[in-house]
């Protein structure tokens, strides 16, 4: 078998630059720890130029280029209205891998109900024949995402369920919540629910303030995202259940979530979606509805108590959000049009060009955020033994420059405000 050696790499972490080799078979391969982070499939690294290359191998010169872990997504959709499951399961696989996604954690929909055994086992055979990044299904907390009846959680961990999401739906039945963390703890599950008060949020879509106000819409209070992240965080405390924040997009959220894991709230993470670190309430402009998300856009002073979370660890994960909507959707009036955009197919680059080249972000919070947080969630390990995350590996070039265009994006959808914009940086290495 050929060997491919990569020589001259920068590992992201440590800035450190390495020649490795790869490919080699499974007689041979080892698990090679860096920075904490536990490469597999690797055989061999050596400080760069020190490495002896066979002159039948195969060399890519990586002078230049970064060599990190791929992307985990905590939080995507990938249902598109009007194409079939398997269609948008391969288009959003293509995506994934285009935008330095190896796998994601995929939130049920109307199509994708993963409210019971059969759904879950369809899925995953599907997944399997169609898509080339890994994808793992959210269970339902309620049937149907009814928000009334939970299902049936010791069937749902038995296929391999280790999240629980009724994705944009938030229950108002606290009683049926509390009571089913209480349950779900038992079996080590995670709820990942976004905060919310639906009285305080019906018929609302968009953040109020100046931009409501001249558009003459509804604005959807912050509070009542912070209500709910209070009440979520007190139910799971006494539940003592596990407790994944979604979405989190106000400052006060922030520091919520901070004050209660400096109390010593242990089983408690929480994510940001990507759109939240780049845009405010501002960009949409005249009815423009690529800038409607769930929750809303909001202010760039909350963007910047997100971003400042991203850093001290309050908030564990970036996630895309991805939210796929045909055009004809998002054509529709700014009431009637769907929430949501999508960002799979422009993950890394967009992350590198608008937080890690501004100096927003470092590597090591993006590898932090994107990779070993939302695997350690969603896979959780054991940490003492040391069993090792499975996160491939990439190069990332981060010279290189282009435009994305709507033949760019593989996912079937061009719901992002990222067209005919320009992105650094790009991937040079297929995932490994």
């Amino acid at each position: 078998m050929t060997n491919t050696y990569i020589t001259n790499a920068t590992w992201v972490i440590s800035g450190q630059k390495l020649d490795l080799r790869m490919g080699q078979s499974s007689d041979d391969a080892s698990t090679i720890y860096l920075d904490d982070i536990a490469l597999d499939g690797v055989s061999g690294i050596t400080d760069a130029g020190e490495m002896k290359i066979p002159e039948n191998a195969r060399v890519i010169d990586a002078t230049g280029k970064l060599l990190m872990p791929a992307l985990f997504d905590m939080h995507a959709k990938i249902e598109i209205a009007g194409c079939s499951k398997r269609e948008s399961i391969y288009r959003t696989g293509q995506a994934a891998t285009k935008g330095g996604v190896w796998g994601m954690l995929v939130m049920p929909t109307g199509g994708f109900c993963f409210d019971n055994a059969s759904t879950l086992d369809s899925f995953a055979d599907a997944v399997t024949q169609r898509s080339a990044a890994t994808m793992v299904p959210a269970g339902c907390i309620t049937e149907g995402m009814q928000g009334q009846r939970q299902t049936p959680y010791n069937t749902l961990a038995a296929r391999g369920v280790s999240i629980l999401s009724d994705a944009e739906h938030v229950t108002d039945n606290l009683l049926m919540l509390h009571r089913a963390m209480k349950y779900a703890a038992e079996l080590g599950l995670t709820f990942a629910i976004r905060g919310d008060v639906p009285a305080l949020t019906h018929n609302t879509c968009i953040h109020p303030g100046t931009t409501s106000y001249k558009l003459g819409l509804h604005g959807t209070p912050a509070c009542a995202e912070e209500i709910g992240i209070e009440t979520l965080i007190r139910l799971a405390n006494d539940a003592g259940a596990k407790l994944h924040i979604q979405t989190v997009s106000t400052a006060e959220g922030v520091n919520i979530i901070r004050k209660a894991k400096q109390s010593g709230m242990k089983n408690l993470t929480a994510e940001v979606a990507l759109h939240h670190l780049l845009y405010t309430h501002e960009n949409v402009g005249d009815y423009n509805t690529t800038f409607k998300t769930l929750p809303p856009l909001r202010d760039a002073s909350d963007c910047e108590a997100l971003i400042q979370g991203v850093k001290d660890g309050t908030i564990d994960c970036i996630v895309t959000d991805h939210t796929p909507c045909i055009p004809f959707a998002k054509k529709q009036d700014f009431i009637s049009a769907p929430q949501g955009m999508v960002a799979l197919d422009t993950m890394l680059p967009a992350i590198y060009t608008h937080l890690v080249k501004p100096g927003k972000l470092s590597w090591a919070n993006i590898v932090r955020a994107c990779c070993t947080n939302p695997v350690s969630i969603v896979c959780p390990y054991d940490q003492e033994e040391g069993t090792p995350l499975e996160a491939p590996l990439l190069l990332f070039d981060p010279t290189a420059e282009f435009t994305v265009t709507e033949a760019d994006m593989t996912c079937g959808t061009t719901n992002t405000p990222l067209l005919g914009s320009c992105l650094c940086g790009s991937i040079t290495l297929p995932l490994c």
